[in-house]
């Protein structure tokens, strides 16, 4: 049963090479990763990942291993998994690795789908001729939903904008296309309403996390901003999200499941904002494995039939490798595909596995 403690969990650190992208907060050209396998007492097993970020969530890669082997797979079978440490610390990225091996092992019966809501195009990059580009090929294979990387210096959002409108313009304005902005914590919190207002011309529907702040400041920035505003880092915990509600569709929420604790925890902040009127997002890590993109095609298919945009399962779209026997990618325009089997529906790749990971700890009971 699935409340029965596992006996065995092998910890792997993953590092694949991707495309190089780039925004106010980071700029990546390999995807670094924790993976677990986890094993229970009657032989079924399950495999998780996460992308632990620093600046959302406080945690890293080393922090993650250690909370996953010292807290976390120790109280695994005792009660829900913890997303905190004793003394209130965020530990949701390393209970994303646990949770999601758990949903592997034990679900027989993943929800069957359809998946209605198709993959939105990231465009990040601080040149803006590579904007261009990448939006020209984007547009090709049939995307008419995107989100632009903003909170570089002002006169590359300036061209990134120019260059963005222009091509979707028509499309914006006939409801074909959409546009939103990330600008990933680059923005303060005076300067915020009279950049929301210069966006407005350019069709843009949403601003994401323009300041870091807490879900209560947010709140409070998106009642003085002329377009709705959406958490992305000031949406982790639970608290964050009832404290976001009294915003309304004011602030949207972006729900990421390497972010928020897992897909089971993200699957409730789902239903949250369903049952509370509140737009949202099915985000992800920039660089998740084929092990995440099952995992949010599992969460679409229960929960995310109102999510508004969908970012992830870029695949090789985006990765140079991956850990898993088939490498998950959207399709044209964007359209995702239930998964069929049980768990999360695909199989970790012994070769994969070996060409960009390395064990890094086993701990067993």
């Amino acid at each position: 049963m699935i409340g029965t403690a596992p006996t065995l969990m092998e910890v792997y650190r993953t590092s694949i090479p991707m495309r190089r992208f780039e925004h106010a907060a980071a700029a990546r050209e390999c995807s670094e990763a924790i993976v677990v396998r986890v094993v229970w007492p009657d032989g079924r097993q399950g495999w998780g990942e996460t992308l632990p970020r620093q600046y959302v969530t406080g945690e890293t890669l080393d922090s993650v291993v250690e909370d996953l082997c010292e807290r976390i797979f120790p109280a695994m079978g005792t009660g829900a998994i913890p997303r905190v440490d004793t003394g209130g610390r965020c530990m949701s990225a390393a209970a994303a690795a646990l949770d999601l091996a758990q949903y592997d092992a034990w679900c027989d019966n993943p929800p069957p789908g359809p998946i209605g809501v198709c993959v939105s195009g990231v465009l990040g990059s601080a040149d803006p001729a590579r904007t261009a580009r990448t939006l020209k090929h984007m547009r090709w294979f049939g995307l008419r939903d995107f989100k632009l990387k903003l909170g570089f210096d002002a006169q590359v959002d300036r061209e990134n904008l120019k260059v963005v409108s222009r091509r979707l313009a028509r499309g914006i304005k006939t409801g074909k296309l959409t546009l939103r902005v990330d600008v990933n914590g680059g923005w303060s919190l005076d300067e915020t309403p009279g950049r929301v207002d210069e966006l407005v011309r350019y069709g843009v529907c949403v601003v994401e996390q323009p300041v870091y702040c807490p879900a209560e400041k947010l709140c409070e920035l998106a009642a003085r901003c002329s377009l709705p505003l959406m958490a992305d880092e000031s949406l982790v915990s639970r608290a964050d999200a009832e404290a976001l509600q009294h915003a309304g569709a004011k602030v949207w929420w972006n729900i990421r499941i390497s972010k928020n604790g897992g897909i089971t925890s993200a699957g409730e902040l789902a239903a949250l904002a369903s049952l509370s009127g509140i737009p949202f997002v099915v985000g992800c890590m920039v660089g998740e494995s084929s092990i995440l993109s099952a995992a949010q095609r599992r969460l679409l298919a229960a929960e995310g039939a109102g999510a508004k945009f969908v970012e992830g399962n870029y695949g090789r779209f985006l990765l140079a490798g991956d850990l898993t026997g088939k490498s998950l990618r959207f399709g044209w325009g964007g359209r995702l595909r239930t998964i069929a089997g049980s768990g999360l529906g695909v199989r970790v790749d012994p070769d994969g596995l070996a060409r960009h990971g390395r064990l890094v700890a086993t701990v067993s009971r």
